[in-house]
């Protein structure tokens, strides 16, 4: 079985992706990885282009795509560039942990499934703290991003993190998860994460795409505040196992200076507050 991943960049060293780890740490996993990178101008293509030779890249002009033509669009294309016999689309701040590699490759050896999903840890401000609550902000929880090499997939959801056969409805359930995926979307740099959530999805995913892009000066001057009272109540300690790529480097998955790790674990060592009757 040849098992083929793919994904999409533009910009990602100065948008904080962790792409130069993701592409590393996936390598001992997949037989290939097709990267659709849109012509950087930070330098991501230099820094992807020699990883390795499974690491395969082609480019496009990403301007020329508006709406959910640009998500689907960029990530479709990728699809199709894949000679797998079974395809992982992943972002490229997403991370399988290397403990499943050999089990979900076996897996799908074995299955008559033709489309399997995986549930996602959301990560926020370092790799000890995630937000356990993904729906009270919109953020992915659960996705259907693996699938056997067929013309009819497609991609699916608000921004195409999954993926469907063309014009058959399912239901994501539990029973179609494989694995955790660590998703460290939102541990990078606070001018870069407010950035997004202005200008891409608006913020906290809930507001309608702006009309215009304010400059990304702006929110250097401005960063997002890692003890947002509107996220404090929702986050928990991450107190399982880590990924290879993060043991190696933890100051690469450190985004807040390790602040709300500290400030969880002294509301959770501090004693609870009695009851006045």
């Amino acid at each position: 079985m040849k098992l083929s991943i793919y994904t999409f960049v533009r910009d990602g060293i100065k948008q904080d992706y962790h792409v130069v780890q993701m592409l590393r740490h996936h390598l001992p996993f997949a037989d290939e990885i097709v990267v659709h990178e849109g012509y950087s101008s930070d330098g991501s293509f230099e820094a992807i282009s020699n990883i390795d030779p499974k690491v395969k890249i082609f480019r496009s002009d990403w301007n020329k795509r508006t709406g959910m033509a640009f998500s689907n669009g960029f990530k479709n294309d990728a699809r199709i560039r894949c000679t797998g016999d079974w395809c992982i689309l992943l972002d490229a701040d997403e991370f399988i942990p290397e403990w499943d590699f050999v089990r979900i490759r076996q897996l799908l050896e074995r299955t008559d499934r033709t489309l399997l999903g995986m549930d996602l840890i959301n990560f926020y401000g370092n790799y000890r703290v995630y937000n356990a609550f993904p729906d009270k902000f919109r953020m992915p929880a659960r996705k259907m991003n693996i699938h056997r090499n067929l013309e009819d997939i497609e991609m699916h959801g608000g921004d195409a993190s999954s993926v469907r056969r063309r014009g058959v409805e399912f239901s994501l359930t539990a029973d179609d998860v494989v694995c955790e995926l660590h998703h460290f979307g939102h541990v990078r740099w606070p001018a870069r994460l407010r950035e997004q959530w202005r200008n891409m999805r608006g913020r906290l995913y809930n507001a309608p795409e702006p009309w215009f892009r304010m400059p990304s000066w702006l929110f250097d001057v401005l960063p997002h505040n890692w003890a947002d009272p509107d996220f404090l109540p929702y986050l928990r300690l991450y107190e399982g196992q880590l990924c290879r790529a993060v043991t190696a480097d933890p100051d690469e998955f450190t985004r807040d200076g390790m602040k709300l790790f500290k400030l969880l674990s002294e509301r959770k060592a501090a004693p609870a507050t009695p009851i006045t009757p």
